[in-house]
């Protein structure tokens, strides 16, 4: 499972990024996509342009990146989420269509595009095919999250029933069920309150509070996607470190280690154990793709100013996944 997150600092900048639960590595790394590599279309077979180039976190194979989530040069991001039981993929192409599969949507949408408006009006003729990147490879099930630099933000999915393209006011997201359940489950939550709450006298007997955080009380503090789509969305809206870049950085951490999952926390059928393999935080208007991992809690960064974009071959960095310790003496 997953958690996805949008954040905007108060001197105007937006941050982007995710946590990465998994009960497994799958040899990930952040990957640069050049303006002119060029990469094929498993579906259509057609040989595919980079119009932007790319920083995101994900794995590369025969050539071809298939990512997680990302950013590209224009300051759009995207990012993919377990959608299991509710994502389908069509059967076959449509004549009709743009045919990808699930695997390419996130290379698909940040090759392609500058802000949500312009995906919002390519995406809804997209047909996500039940067709694998390789046969010993299992086809993901991913509903979408896209944010750009005017703060705005929509959730692409794809169940039995239709194509959805939701606006997402909230900007976060996790897993099942669909993006409108999760919106309307926020309801239940309207009474809480970060503020101290006063005493009050029940009878005869006053009754005051003995600490802070007791407007809290009620939010949900497990690891299944609703409580975690709740204590996000909550935590955001009442952020108030993001006075500037590096504050809102942090800040944007602190959010999203309240969902993350410590090992031995959540164990799936046949003891697997699923754990927050890495947080993921990108800058969009300085195209920089922060990352820290489930053992390194150092923050690294790998900006877009600092490469050549307009190179012909996939980039992989170094994932840096050994604790790294600052020693001031």
């Amino acid at each position: 499972m997953c958690t996805a997150l949008t954040l905007k600092s108060k001197d105007g900048f937006h941050f982007f990024g995710r946590n990465m639960d998994l009960e497994y590595s799958f040899n990930q790394s952040v990957i640069l996509v050049p303006r002119k590599y060029q990469w094929e279309n498993v579906i259509s077979k057609k040989i595919l342009p980079i119009k932007y180039a790319i920083l995101g976190m994900g794995i590369i194979i025969n050539n071809h990146p298939l990512l997680a989530d990302g950013l590209n040069e224009k300051g759009l991001a995207c990012a993919g989420l377990n959608f299991p039981n509710y994502c389908y993929h069509s059967p076959e192409p449509y004549p009709d269509k743009i045919n990808i599969g699930p695997y390419d949507l996130i290379l698909w949408i940040l090759s392609n595009f500058e802000t949500v408006e312009e995906v919002k009006a390519a995406v809804s003729q997209v047909n996500l095919v039940n067709i694998p990147f390789a046969l010993d490879i299992a086809l993901p099930t991913l509903h979408w999250i896209v944010y750009d630099k005017q703060d705005q933000c929509i959730v692409v999915e794809q169940t039995k029933e239709k194509f959805c393209i939701f606006e997402n006011k909230i900007g976060v997201l996790t897993n099942p069920p669909t993006f409108d359940w999760h919106i309307d489950n926020l309801k239940q939550y309207i009474h809480l309150s970060s503020k101290w709450v006063e005493g009050t006298t029940w009878y005869k007997q006053e009754l005051n509070p003995d600490s802070c955080g007791l407007g809290l009380v009620g939010i949900p503090g497990d690891f299944y996607p609703p409580a975690r789509f709740v204590r996000v969305a909550y935590l955001k809206s009442h952020a108030t470190h993001l006075d500037n870049e590096m504050t809102t950085l942090a800040e944007f951490y602190h959010i999203l280690n309240n969902v993350a999952m410590p090992g031995g926390a959540v164990i799936k059928p046949k003891s697997k154990e699923e754990f927050t393999l890495y947080t993921s935080c990108m800058t969009l208007e300085k195209g920089v793709y922060y990352y820290s991992t489930y053992n390194n809690l150092q923050v690294n960064a790998i900006a877009f100013e600092k490469e050549d974009l307009d190179q012909e071959q996939l980039k992989s960095f170094e994932y840096l996944d050994t604790l790294s310790i600052n020693n001031q003496n």
